[in-house]
């Protein structure tokens, strides 16, 4: 999943790239150098100066160095100092600052020689990031910084990419397969999860145990069955049929992982895992779930009521079964329009089995439930491997300068 978002900025934005640094806005950039100056000044000796020019063509940059100093607490071997640049650059409505620290430590013989003889040079390594923070804070009581853009050939990511569980695996696909079920188990057994089973199984003793099962039921059979909604609904029973509709969830993840990273291949590869695992993680407690409430059909006369252990039909598996490849592919699109028709194509097998007086609305609304609390362990699964990575990438747009900003999930 992936969104991406377009900001413009004001025409100083599109310096950006050339500039480098952090944009103060300001009508008097004299002043704002002026100030720029006393900040540094009050941590630095500074040792040369260079004002900026904002009339000039093109305009002058300012420049500010210190002397070169030893870091506070700089006691070991080798030796390091360190120097304060500051660059102001005007440009329309304001300034660029860039600001870093110099560091340079004794390298070569210097280094790991004997005595006190100083033979070698200096290494030098540069920081910017913090220092250009500190002394952009100090000056943003009066003006709002504007983080400069990265250039227009680069893209910044704002966290770095997290290795994967099975990255490092002999067999990463296989692995893959295992960490990922093992999530969707954690996710499906985890505590919020377990309280929204316990209300569905209340719902469902409530319905089944009241007459509310019997009076719907017989509605039904009167009311649709014999109509050509009851005729569609009949006919979609086979969708339901593990026998049918299994293999076809394992064709379809195999497809996927030979022709991954095929856009086709990767879509319905990651269809045929979502449903097989959404199988595994809620086959077995539908399968516990009929032994249990031991409810009978409602052909079989003996009413909804749950008699534990009697008999198997609690819970239709037809309807969670059926419900698997459409809550799998709902939860992989984004248009709300095809999300919520794929919710209402997923209880249309539990429709069947009503019409064929094979189950109760409580049975159909117990196997309903559960392929959905599978779907939404499966999906968490996917979000907590996915992650989320923020990608910014400059966007001119006519005289304007721009950033666009993508999330991927």
């Amino acid at each position: 999943m992936a969104v991406v978002a377009g900001l413009a900025l004001a025409a100083p934005a599109r310096a950006a790239a050339a500039a480098g640094g952090t944009f103060l806005p300001t009508s008097d950039v004299t002043a704002l150098w002026r100030q720029t100056l006393d900040t540094v000044v009050a941590d630095w000796p500074v040792t040369r100066v260079v004002e900026p020019d904002p009339l000039a063509v093109p305009p002058r940059a300012g420049l500010i160095e210190s002397s070169w100093v030893e870091p506070a607490g700089a006691d070991g071997w080798p030796p390091r100092r360190q120097r304060v640049v500051v660059e102001v650059v005007p440009d329309a409505h304001g300034a660029w600052i860039d600001a870093l620290v110099q560091t340079q430590s004794l390298s070569g013989a210097a280094a790991g020689g004997q005595g006190v003889e100083l033979v070698g040079g200096w290494r030098q390594e540069s920081e910017s990031t913090e220092m250009e923070t500190r002394l952009v804070a100090a000056l943003a009581p009066t003006n709002e910084p504007i983080v400069a853009l990265p250039p227009l050939d680069h893209e910044e990511f704002l966290a770095p990419p997290v290795e994967l569980p099975w990255s490092r695996s002999r067999w990463p696909r296989v692995s893959r397969i295992g960490h990922k079920i093992a999530e969707d188990y954690r996710n499906f057994y985890a505590c919020p999860n377990l309280v929204c089973l316990s209300a569905a199984f209340g719902a469902g003793a409530l319905l089944a145990n009241t007459g509310f099962d019997d009076t719907m039921q017989t509605a039904w059979m009167n009311g649709v069955e014999p109509t050509g909604l009851g005729t569609f609904f009949a006919g979609c029973k086979d969708i339901g049929e593990g026998r049918y509709v299994l293999p076809i969830f394992g064709v379809a993840a195999v497809a996927g992982a030979v022709f991954e990273g095929n856009p086709v291949g990767d879509v319905v590869g990651e269809w045929g895992s979502r449903s097989l695992r959404m199988f595994v993680v809620g086959g077995p407690p539908v399968y516990v779930l009929q032994l249990a409430t031991g409810a009978g059909r409602p052909s079989e006369g003996r009413g909804s009521a749950w008699q534990f252990f009697h008999d198997n039909n609690g819970v239709s598996g037809h309807t969670f079964v059926g419900a698997i490849p459409f809550l799998a592919a709902a939860d992989m699109v984004e248009s709300p329009l095809l999300k919520g028709t794929l919710y209402v194509c997923s209880t249309f097998v539990g429709f069947s089995r009503m019409t064929d007086n094979a189950h109760y609305p409580s049975q159909i609304f117990l196997g309903w439930y559960l392929a959905w609390a599978s779907s939404r362990a499966v999906s968490a699964t996917e979000m907590h491997f996915a992650g989320m990575e923020v990608r910014v990438v400059p966007l001119p747009m006519a005289d304007l300068g721009g950033v666009a900003v993508e999330g991927r999930w």
